[in-house]
């Protein structure tokens, strides 16, 4: 649980010293290495040659990868925003779900471009101490969307291809 912002004798709130987690930004810091080790596991079996069943392991470990990342996104998903910063580390860890879950390339891209057009939604507006670290976690987790986009598991060059031009609909969220 996040620590309050202390209050002085005259009754002014003063900001916290150091930055403080809650349940949302630890599982969101936590959340971030597990989509680097997802994006690993998965770049390893796009260089092998996977039909081999030396790499049958390291079809296991991207597996384990993909379950840690999915796992840490449901913690995520039922704990309760405790401050306004939480809100973005949310739909962010929301938004890595569905780009993880889709099933065709296009979708896909739909999606990764709800950043930008939804910026404001993925953003934490303020310069305070818990705000700028916020900023950082979102940053992380953007450069990491583009590294998924990446995975030819997630984003297949020859279906954008075959799809044509994006009409440029955003679907929306149920």
């Amino acid at each position: 649980m996040a620590k309050p912002a202390s209050t002085t004798p005259c009754g002014v709130t003063t900001p916290p010293a150091h930055f403080t987690h809650t349940e949302i930004s630890r599982t969101f810091s936590r959340l971030i290495g597990s989509v680097s080790g997802y994006i690993e596991a998965e770049r390893d079996i796009e260089d092998a040659a996977s039909w081999d069943p030396a790499f049958l392991d390291w079809h296991r470990d991207a597996e384990g990868a993909r379950s840690a990342v999915l796992s840490s996104i449901d913690h995520i998903r039922v704990s309760a925003a405790v401050r306004p910063e939480d809100l973005p580390l949310k739909r962010m860890a929301l938004l890595l779900f569905a780009l993880i879950e889709t099933e065709s390339s296009s979708e896909f891209l739909r999606l990764a471009a709800c950043l930008d057009r939804h910026a404001d939604l993925f953003s934490c507006l303020g310069t305070g101490l818990v705000a700028r670290r916020v900023t950082q976690m979102l940053t992380a987790a953007r450069l990491q969307v583009a590294d998924l986009a990446s995975l030819s598991a997630l984003v297949d060059p020859l279906e954008v291809a075959a799809d044509g031009p994006d009409d440029g609909s955003v679907p929306v969220a149920a």
